[in-house]
């Protein structure tokens, strides 16, 4: 890093000692001394170079002040409005972690989700669909990367030390069956056009929403309850001995093959699973989450 001064030797020296200073420390050095190394001449302009120690210093403390001004940024979720949809798994976790967000499509409506992703509305890094998140530049989406990010941020993941980085390996394992299941889900309700109304496609559905209810939910949810037999913690979280987003994504996940697929899973024998997501669903934080205005209402199929 350089500095310009047009000082003399003599008149340079308090005058930097003064002015310039990096993390408490005078970055002045001894000029008498380092003549060499700083290229003074009486009457000069010259050139000044920080040493390497000092460039690298003043790097951090340039990324700590660019760190401290997006931990100002509110965070954004950008997601379709009046819908729960897959925007649901992100909600709750900030919901469950009490930090404040901008529901983007609620406040701005659809034009806004539109323009985000695909309009020029995005500036940060490019955005396949939603929901994603925001914050300053940072930008992220893909529902099961941006809940173990999040996770990783409000301290729902397990810790990644050495004995634990399993666990983390585990959580995420759990997103992406959660993920696979609600595409499973999903496609039922639209096996004509993937991208149409259901509405337009209900007699084509019929027997595909028969074949998830009878033959692919009871698997998914043997597999949780699998899960839940064998932690050994007996808080009854999936994973470890305290809350993880595996728990939110599985709750969320029962809690949408109940609302759409009601008779089918009142039929599977799944115990621990279905305690679990009672037991998520009385969390505090949940709680006032799901009473409050903020809680977007189910779709009428789909999973969503």
């Amino acid at each position: 890093m350089y500095l310009i001064c047009t000082a003399a030797y003599n008149q340079a020296t308090p005058a930097l000692t003064r002015v310039f200073k990096l993390e408490g420390t005078l970055a002045s050095g001894k000029f008498a001394d380092r003549r060499n190394t700083f290229g003074f001449g009486s009457g000069q302009a010259r050139l000044f170079r920080y040493p390497p120690t000092r460039r690298a210093g003043l790097g951090k403390a340039r990324a700590a002040m660019a760190t401290s001004n997006q931990a100002k940024e509110p965070w954004e979720l950008i997601y379709w409005p009046g819908i729960k949809g897959r925007g649901e798994y992100v909600r709750l976790v900030f919901e469950e972690a009490g930090v404040p967000y901008v529901d983007v499509g609620v406040k701005g409506g659809m034009q806004s989700v539109i323009d985000f992703c695909w309009k020029g509305g995005n500036p940060g890094f490019p955005v396949r669909a939603p929901p994603a998140i925001r914050r300053g530049e940072f930008v992220l989406c893909g529902t099961p990367v941006i809940m173990s990010y999040l996770g990783r941020q409000f301290a729902l993941m397990p810790p990644r030390s050495d004995h634990e980085e399993a666990d983390a390996a585990h959580v995420d394992q759990v997103l992406a069956v959660v993920t696979d299941g609600v595409a499973e889900g999903r496609l039922a309700f639209h096996p004509k056009d993937f991208y149409a109304s259901h509405k337009l496609q209900v007699e084509e559905s019929k027997s595909y929403i028969k074949q998830y209810g009878e033959e692919r939910l009871p698997k998914y949810m043997r597999y949780w309850e699998d899960i839940l037999a064998r932690n050994p913690n007996p808080q009854g979280f999936l994973i470890g001995s305290s809350i993880t987003v595996a728990d939110l994504a599985l709750y969320q996940y029962m809690a949408a093959a109940e609302q759409h697929y009601k008779q089918y899973y009142d039929a599977v024998d799944a115990p621990r699973a279905k305690e679990h997501q009672r037991r998520i669903a009385s969390r505090p934080r949940i709680v006032a989450y799901l009473q409050s205005d903020r809680c977007q209402p189910w779709d009428k199929d789909s999973m969503m």
